[in-house]
């Protein structure tokens, strides 16, 4: 047998249907060989898994690098390394940037920064936004992944488009064989409820939940699903937050349309947090859409475990500190987590106090997201010729969240002092070991990720 470049052995690996003890090869960036760990070729480097799971690596499909326009909140090379730090290997980069990431020209200038900085791999949204609709195919020739729409005005002052505009972009998309992924809130119910709360002088954590109801996202959602049913589009609901929007993703589901043509991810903040959280954390868990009651968390969880939500994220959207936490009011302070650096072991904790099985964690993770946007098998999977991408995490591992100590720009969390238990202990891109035990290489560069146009419409 050749030699190989890596040899993981020892170690159990999991799939999203199965957990068994094996040794995996890696040649030129790819899986080579998987078998028994007595059979393993020699290798330049060989990792002793012992006591280890070996995961398929971690993607986050929903992630804020800042860059360009506010890398002073976080840029390609902190948000990366905070990725690698946490165990993921492939980040999605969200186009709402300052320039936005709406044209050609904006789409190659991000990829060239990231080209530059990135030291896990990662992929790229073009923005559907107002009168942009004939850059719609010329970003998809040039590398992105799928698109963004947003619902209601968000960071980078993005307008979101009218119904008409929205349906000819999505069935532009739809040909495309592509998939749009949706911030589902209305916009109109949030003016509304936000200048009522003003005009009584609302400056308290909870104000922002309400502003930010459930009902908001609930007409959202209903009305993105009809919109992408009519333009025979994919479309992905991002970070679903509520009850009434999981029950209508999972009614749309069910009702028809080609398997997989709506897929939907939740966020950590989501399934831990609720609005009994606010007066002890505050804006420290202000984001959008907000985290809302204990019957939302309950029902996400209940979606999660179904098959009704696809994916986990964590929406990473670093600020400094003072942003977060500077004046009076909940409405001066910035919207935004960050989570790259705790999602994985914040769902591990998830699995070791049985509210998630490693199996459907590992579908939620790299599987799901992988399928959804046009990767798989290449990425998502630990199979003979896919890249060799893995997580290997001890589920043992007891630990306290330290935001101060936080790879990322933002040092801040509301999950600082969580006590976990799991972590990720080696974040392998394509046979390279980007972290081993904390301690990162800085000097391996990411590749951009571009989708195969295949993905199933409504």
């Amino acid at each position: 047998m050749s030699p190989a470049d890596l040899v993981i052995k020892n170690g159990r690996v999991a799939t999203s249907s199965s957990l068994r003890s094996c040794a995996v090869a890696v040649r030129n960036g790819r899986i080579s060989w998987i078998g028994a760990n007595s059979s393993a070729p020699s290798a330049d480097r060989v990792i002793d898994a012992t006591g280890l799971v070996v995961l398929p690596g971690v993607i986050d499909a929903h992630v804020h690098m800042r860059d360009p326009g506010a890398t002073y909140k976080e840029d390609f090379l902190t948000g990366t390394a905070a990725a690698a730090a946490g165990g993921v290997t492939l980040v999605f980069d969200m186009p709402n940037n300052s320039p936005p990431t709406r044209d050609v020209a904006a789409v190659l200038a991000k990829a060239k920064e990231a080209s530059k900085k990135a030291i896990v791999d990662y992929a790229l949204y073009g923005l559907l936004t107002v009168g942009n609709a004939e850059q719609v195919v010329p970003m998809a020739d040039s590398g992105v992944v799928g698109f963004k729409w947003y619902m209601a005005r968000t960071t980078g002052n993005v307008a979101p488009p009218s119904d008409g505009e929205t349906h000819r972009d999505l069935a532009a998309v739809g040909k495309l064989g592509m998939r749009v992924a949706v911030h589902a809130e209305d916009d109109s119910v949030i003016r509304e409820r936000l200048a009522k709360l003003k005009d009584a002088g609302r400056v308290d954590a909870l104000a922002h939940y309400e502003s930010r109801p459930e009902v908001a996202e609930e007409r959202a959602v209903r009305r993105a699903i009809s919109l992408a049913r009519e333009g025979r589009c994919a479309l992905h609901i991002a970070h679903l937050s509520s009850a009434p929007g999981a029950a209508h993703v999972r009614g749309a589901k069910r009702s028809g349309g080609s398997p997989g043509w709506l897929t939907a991810e939740t966020c950590p903040q989501y399934l831990l947090l609720d609005k009994g959280d606010y007066p002890e954390k505050g804006s420290l868990m202000k984001c959008n859409p907000p985290v809302k009651r204990r019957e939302d968390r309950l029902a996400l969880w209940r979606a999660v475990r179904d098959g009704t939500i696809d994916m986990l994220a964590t929406d990473h959207a670093p600020h400094t500190l003072e942003e977060k936490t500077a004046g009076s009011s909940i409405f001066d302070r910035a919207s935004g987590v960050p989570g790259l650096e705790t999602s994985v072991a914040l769902m591990l904790t998830c699995v070791s106090r049985g509210l998630l099985t490693l199996s459907r964690y590992v579908r939620l993770t790299s599987h799901g997201p992988a399928k959804a946007w046009g990767l798989y098998p290449k990425k998502g999977a630990i199979a003979l010729g896919s890249d060799a991408d893995f997580t290997v995490v001890d589920l043992n591992r007891e630990w306290t969240v330290d935001a101060s100590r936080f790879v990322s720009k933002a040092k801040h969390s509301p999950f600082d002092g969580f006590r976990a238990k799991g972590m990720a202990v080696y974040t392998i891109v394509r046979g390279s070991v980007v972290m081993d035990h904390g301690a990162l290489d800085k000097g391996h560069r990411g590749e951009l990720q571009r989708p195969a146009r295949s993905v199933p419409t409504g």
